[in-house]
Order: structure tokens, then C-alpha cells, then sequence
């Protein structure tokens, strides 16, 4: 477990994150326009589409939520294979059922099943290369994980709006037609089975080099749908809410900026897109180079108040100037401060669990979920009285947090 170089499995792995994340990221554009769509033709009155609409499109994450601390422990006992392919194929046969529409309840459905496959999916990806990797790795290692996460979200939505055509298809069953809205899902689900056949054939466990590397025992996990935070030390709590904070932040922007830009700076979908497009490239290829570098170098624990220190100034700054060129600058404190905290805060999480990998990086997905939810939903309530607060008091409290996690402080002390 001293390689410095990423091995075969995770090279594959990598392969099939990029390629779902992508699927997943081909949707987004089109996902509220297409719900709207199907609850107006299924006789759905225009003032509750609204309301489905957010609650549709929010049961993804609250599913994530509820399960990803489960499924990570469940991984744990299994394996990390298992849930991955499980994963994908859900993912898959779930994305493929919202394509076809059909019924209100089909789409809830299929994007709470969606929710929980990816959930599993992920903790299991991420618990997989914390397997196969030594802990002086794991921040290099968790950094290109999560760079190739966010270059696929990135790709999928610029690939979605290309695919946004008609198609139809002469098949031995029959013609299948496909409009601009759910042609996306259909390639979405098509290129989770390309994985899928992928891991199938050259995936190999982790868990079984993982146990053999090991010089202590490994501590059996119970498969708990609710974690026991008794059992969770000081410095794993901490970790967790710094993570919270992290992602609420992220998510407050992301959920109120739009609104925010248009108000404030008269901004349209292309300029939208064009902020987007920077902030998760830009975090995409710092987490691929200069990031895994730095925590290789200097630790995570040393990049921890860096990482808040650019998230908080770049929120704030935002509410200082409606220049465009200064937005972007902005938006690069944005994506550098996560980052940084992303796969730092990941590798801290396993390097300080009693738990497997697994159980500990499921927990951290859960929170990570709640604290997107519950920024969207914080900012989106903040906005309706003033166009700043919600982004200075977010501000305030990530400064906060560079000054506690700064080492003179000792609040964050990882087990040997």
C-alpha cells in the first residue's frame, strides 16, 4: 500500500465515475423543463407544477441523504464491487423509467430509486480508492477522485445540450420516439450500462487487498440506517460539520444565484452557463493538479483555512460588483476554496474513522447531502427579503471556520 501511482482498478474506476457523472450531468439542463412538461400534459393544474416540480427534483439529494450512510456501512460488510454494481445498473433502469414518463408517481419513483442507486454508487467509489490507498496517498488520491466527479458534471451538461433533438428508432418490438426533452435521460441510462459492462468484466474488490494490506484488525460495522453519532469521536464530529458548512455554502450559491444575478446584474441562461461552466472546470483541473500536489506536499490539515479562507471571500466579493470579468474572478475563489475543502475534508474523514471506510465516507455523503438541501432551500427563503444576506452571513461563518481549523488551534486532532 505504498504506491504513489493510481493501479488498475482505480484507473477503471475513475473511467466509469467520469463516464456516470457525465450521464448524470447530461440531465441537469433539461430536468425542470422536462418535469414541467409531463406534469402539464398529464392534466397536473399550473399552479401546483411548481411544487412538484421542486419536491421531484429535490427527492434526489434527500434520498442520497437517508441513505448514503447505510449503503457505505452495508459496503463495508459486502464489499465495495457489489454496491457499485448494484449502483450503476439502478441508476441506470431508474434514469431510463423517468425517460418514459407516463405518471406522476413514475416520477418519483424513479428519481427516489435514482437517488439511493447513486448514493451507493458514490460511498462505494470513494470507499473504494481509500482501500487502495496508503494515508499518506489518500488527500492526492481523493483530490483526483473528486476532479474527475466534477469534469464529468462539467462535461455532461455542455454534452445535454447538444442531444437536446428528436430521435426515433425502427427496433424488432416497434418505433420508439424520443423528443428533445427525453433524449438525454435515455443516452444518461445508456452510458451507465457502458459502465457497468465495463466494472463487470475488469473490476476487481478492494476490500480483499484492502484486508490483506491492514496491520490491525478491521472492526466489524453494523449496517445501520441511522448512524450512531455516540459512537463518532470529537474530531470526526468537527469534520462533519465543516463539511456542512462547506457544501451548504456551495449549494446557497448555486440554488440562489441565478435569481441573485438576475436581479442584481440582469444575467440570462448564457451568461449562467458561462459562470457554471468556469466554476466547475476550474475546480475539476485545480483538484487534477495544483490541489493533489498541495496536499501531497503539505497535508490536508495545513489547506483546511485556505480553503474557507477563498470560499468565504469569493461570496462575499460577489455581492460587490456587477461586472462580469469580476464575477468570474470571484467565482474562481468560489471553485478554488472547494477545491480544497472537498477532498481534503474526505481524506481527514477516513484518516479519523473507528469505522470502515465505507460507514465513515457514507456519513460524510449524508451530510454533505443535508447541507445541500438545506442551502438551497435557506437561500432561496433568505432572498425573498434582501439580494446580500443570505451571502454575507454564509460569508461570516466560513471565516469562522478558516480561523478554527488553522493548526495553532489544535481543534482538529487526527488519530495516529
Amino acid at each position: 500500500m505504498k504506491a504513489s501511482k493510481l493501479g488498475k482498478g482505480e484507473i477503471i474506476l475513475l473511467c466509469g465515475v467520469f463516464l456516470v457523472m457525465t450521464g448524470l450531468g447530461i440531465t441537469l439542463p433539461v430536468l425542470p423543463f422536462y418535469i414541467e412538461k409531463l406534469l402539464l400534459s398529464g392534466s397536473i393544474s399550473s399552479d401546483k407544477v411548481s411544487l412538484h416540480v421542486g419536491l421531484i427534483t429535490g427527492s434526489f439529494p434527500l434520498t442520497q441523504f437517508l441513505f448514503s450512510s447505510y449503503l457505505g456501512s452495508l459496503s463495508d460488510k459486502i464489499g465495495r464491487r457489489p454496491l457499485i454494481l448494484a449502483g450503476i445498473a439502478g441508476f441506470a433502469v431508474s434514469t431510463f423509467l423517468f425517460s418514459l414518463g407516463g405518471s406522476v408517481m413514475l416520477l418519483y419513483a424513479s428519481r427516489l430509486l435514482a437517488g439511493i442507486f447513486t448514493a451507493g454508487f458514490v460511498t462505494a467509489s470513494g470507499a473504494y480508492i481509500a482501500d487502495l490507498t496508503s494515508k499518506e496517498q489518500r488527500g492526492k488520491n481523493m483530490a483526483v477522485l473528486s476532479s474527475i466527479a466534477g469534469l464529468g458534471a462539467v462535461a455532461g451538461p455542455l454534452l445535454g445540450n447538444l442531444l437536446k433533438v428528436n430521435v426515433k428508432l425502427n427496433l424488432f418490438f416497434g418505433q420508439l420516439k424520443l423528443d428533445k426533452f427525453s433524449t438525454p435521460f435515455v443516452i444518461s441510462s445508456l452510458l451507465a450500462l457502458v459502465v457497468f459492462i465495463l466494472y463487470v468484466i475488469l473490476l476487481p474488490e478492494s476490500q480483499k487487498v484492502y484486508r490483506k494490506a491492514a496491520t490491525q484488525p478491521i472492526p466489524k460495522v453494523k449496517t445501520l440506517l441511522i448512524p450512531d453519532w455516540k459512537l463518532l469521536n470529537r474530531t470526526f464530529l468537527s469534520l462533519l460539520a465543516f463539511s456542512f458548512i462547506s457544501q451548504f455554502a456551495l449549494a446557497m450559491f448555486e440554488g440562489t444565484f441565478a435569481l441573485h444575478s438576475q436581479r442584481l446584474f440582469s444575467f440570462g441562461p448564457q451568461q449562467l452557463s458561462v459562470v457554471f461552466i468556469v466554476c466547475g472546470s476550474l475546480m475539476g483541473f485545480l483538484q487534477l493538479g495544483p490541489v493533489a500536489w498541495l496536499i501531497d506536499k503539505k497535508g490536508e490539515n495545513s489547506l483546511l483555512p485556505f480553503g474557507f479562507l477563498f470560499l468565504g471571500i469569493g461570496i462575499f466579493m460577489l455581492t460587490t460588483s456587477r461586472a462580469m470579468e469580476w464575477i468570474l474572478i470571484y467565482v474562481a475563489f468560489i471553485s478554488t476554496g472547494m477545491a480544497i475543502l472537498t477532498p481534503a475534508l474526505a481524506s481527514l474523514i477516513t484518516k479519523n474513522s473507528e469505522k470502515g471506510h465505507g460507514a465513515s465516507l457514507g456519513i460524510f455523503s449524508s451530510v454533505n447531502s443535508l447541507g445541500q438541501v438545506t442551502g438551497v432551500v435557506t437561500g432561496g427563503v433568505i432572498m425573498i427579503w434582501s439580494n446580500h444576506i443570505a451571502y454575507w452571513s454564509v460569508a461570516v461563518v466560513l471565516l469562522g471556520s478558516a480561523y478554527l481549523v488553522l493548526p495553532k488551534n489544535k481543534l482538529l486532532v487526527l488519530k495516529s
